[in-house]
């Protein structure tokens, strides 16, 4: 049995962990750290004290938020039980929703400041000297794993970052080849990208040692912006910017919906998803939908956007 079927059968059963302020009562219901910071940081700001309630099996998840009065519910979801929390009050959300730039047009389109945020990117691209460079031997490879990638990954997701074996997509075929971005001539960050039909896609990307220096210098900008220039030399119609979280009002998403970005509409039922479950009662809860908009999974596995 692979790791990704136990992850989904283990997650028939969950831990429930119940989060409460003065004001709101709300639970998370999963494995991950990461997921689970990331909720209590957006819909607690990070506030109050939590309280473990044990494991519960998935179908008693959200009869939780009417015995314990909650104002919301976040649950981690198995494929094999998504149509059962697509029959409760919530939403269901992608972990990551994929975006991706429509690039089938002038370069001078894409980046005008009236439709992108593009011209602050080629500010930085200018004020910190950054140029591109396509490499496609071993070394450079090695390179970019063990000094970018690894390094990036593991200071942004710590435990749970998923560490890979990259050698094996550097090996597959078609080839992937990497887009470099030097400063001063020195390589501070790279993405792995390959062609797939009519998309440029950007597989994994990284910055040198994973300072967020060179992010602040606008290097992650420099490669999305170097990336829609190689996409057009190979004829692409889309650039694929890869995933990013669902609320409109988080900062990665922002910044790539920033540089015209769309989300993909279309959805797998095997990717991996959440569940958002609601006490239409409470007035916290209507207030939290009013004011941070997300995209969610309808009925026919496609992306709708709830709010404004």
């Amino acid at each position: 049995m692979t790791n990704e079927w136990l992850k989904h059968l283990a997650r028939l059963y969950l831990p429930v962990h119940q989060y409460e302020t003065s004001t709101t009562k709300i639970i998370y219901a999963g494995y991950s750290s990461v997921k689970k910071n990331y909720y209590m940081r957006l819909l607690l700001d990070g506030r109050g004290h939590h309280t473990f309630l044990g494991r519960r099996l998935f179908w008693d998840i959200p009869g939780l938020i009417k015995s314990y009065k909650l104002d919301m519910a976040v649950s981690e979801i198995s494929f094999i039980a998504l149509k059962h929390f697509q029959k409760y009050d919530g939403f269901i959300l992608p972990e990551w929703a994929t975006t991706r730039i429509n690039i089938d047009r002038p370069l001078c389109e894409i980046c005008h400041r009236n439709v992108s945020d593009f011209s602050n990117v080629t500010r930085r691209i200018r004020k910190y000297n950054l140029t591109p460079e396509i490499l496609r031997d071993k070394e450079s490879f090695n390179y970019f794993n063990e000094k970018i990638f690894l390094p990036y990954i593991t200071k942004r997701y710590g435990e749970e970052a998923l560490i890979d074996d990259l050698s094996k997509i550097w090996e597959s075929s078609p080839p992937p080849v990497l887009l470099a971005i030097r400063e001063q001539g020195v390589i501070v960050g790279a993405a792995l990208m390959r062609k797939s039909e009519e998309s440029l896609n950007f597989m994994r990307l990284g910055l040198l040692d994973g300072n967020d220096e060179y992010r602040l210098h606008g290097v992650i900008g420099a490669l999305y912006y170097f990336g829609i220039v190689e996409g057009q030399k190979m004829g692409c119609r889309y650039f694929d910017l890869g995933g990013t979280r669902p609320f409109l009002t988080d900062g990665l998403t922002k910044f790539k919906m920033g540089l015209g970005a769309e989300f993909v509409k279309e959805l797998s039922s095997r990717k991996e998803y959440l569940w958002l479950g609601v006490n239409e009662h409470s007035t916290v809860t209507k207030e939290f939908l009013n004011n941070n908009p997300f995209m969610h999974l309808n009925k026919n596995f496609r992306l709708d956007q709830h709010g404004s």
